[in-house]
C-alpha cells in the first residue's frame, strides 16, 4: 500500500519540477488552456475511437518533443492513473449472464461468466476516451506552473474563494507529501519496515504523528500569511 502512495507522491513531485522547467513554460497560458479545453470536450463527447487516439498521440508529441518532457518520465507519471484505469476496464469487460450470449466464456455452477462484443466496444472506447483525456491534462499539469493557471482563472472570472482554496490545497499536498517522507525515512532508517507486524505498527505511528506536525505546519503558515498581510488574494505578478 505505501508503496502505491510513494510512486504517487513521485508523481505529484515529477508534475511540479517539470511545470517549472520545460519548453513550454513561458508561453501563452491562455492559450494551453484553449488547447486542453478543446481536446477533452472533444474526447467526453465523440465516440470515435480514433479521434480520441489522435488527441492523445497529439498531446502526447505536444508534451514530449514540444515542451522536451522526457519520454521515460512521461511514461511514469501515466502509470498511476493507467493502474486504475486497468482494475476498472476488468469490471466493464467481464460479464455474467444465465444465457450464453458471449464471444468467450466459461460456466460456472448455474452462471455464464464472458466477454460480449459490445462490452468490448465500450472497453474501447473508454480506454481511448481516458488516454485523450488524462494526456491533455498532464499537458497542462507538466507545462504550465500554478501561479500561470490562476492568471487564466482570474481573467476567466473564477471567485476568489475558489481560487484560494485550490493554492491552499495545492500547497498542503506538497506540505503533506514533504513531512509523509521525512518520517517514512526516519522509520526506515530504524527497519520500522522489516516485517509486517512492524509495518502495521509504523504505519499507525506514521499517521498518528503526520497529523500533529501537519497541524503545526498549519499554524505556521497562518502565522506567515499575517505577517505578509494577507487579505484573502494571493498575488500572481501582474
Amino acid at each position: 500500500m505505501y508503496l502505491v502512495y510513494l510512486k504517487g507522491e513521485i508523481q505529484l513531485l515529477l508534475i511540479d519540477k517539470y511545470a517549472y522547467n520545460n519548453r513550454l513554460v513561458n508561453s501563452n497560458p491562455f492559450i494551453k488552456s484553449l488547447i486542453v479545453l478543446i481536446a477533452l470536450s472533444v474526447s467526453i463527447i465523440t465516440k470515435n475511437y480514433y479521434i480520441n487516439l489522435v488527441f492523445f498521440m497529439m498531446m502526447m508529441f505536444l508534451t514530449v518533443v514540444v515542451a522536451g518532457i522526457h519520454i521515460d518520465k512521461y511514461l511514469r507519471i501515466l502509470l498511476i492513473p493507467m493502474t486504475f484505469l486497468l482494475i476498472s476496464l476488468v469490471t466493464i469487460l467481464i460479464s455474467i449472464s444465465k444465457v450464453d450470449l458471449f464471444l468467450w466464456s466459461m460456466e460456472f455452477f448455474d452462471y455464464y461468466i464472458g466477454v460480449t462484443e459490445n462490452s468490448i466496444n465500450e472497453v474501447m472506447l473508454l480506454t481511448t476516451r481516458v488516454f485523450a483525456s488524462i494526456s491533455s491534462t498532464f499537458f497542462l499539469a507538466l507545462t504550465t506552473p500554478l501561479n500561470h493557471i490562476i492568471k487564466v482563472f482570474k481573467k476567466i472570472r473564477i471567485p476568489d474563494f475558489v481560487i484560494e482554496l485550490m493554492v491552499l490545497i495545492y500547497r498542503f499536498i506538497f506540505v503533506f507529501l514533504e513531512e509523509s517522507q521525512e518520517i517514512y525515512n526516519g522509520q526506515e532508517m530504524k527497519f520500522g519496515y522489516s516485517n509486517l507486524k512492524n509495518s502495521y505498527n509504523s504505519i499507525s505511528l506514521l499517521i498518528r504523528s503526520l497529523f500533529t506536525r501537519l497541524i503545526l505546519r498549519y499554524k505556521d503558515m497562518l502565522i506567515v500569511l499575517e505577517c505578509k498581510l494577507y487579505d484573502g488574494e494571493f498575488k500572481t505578478g501582474d
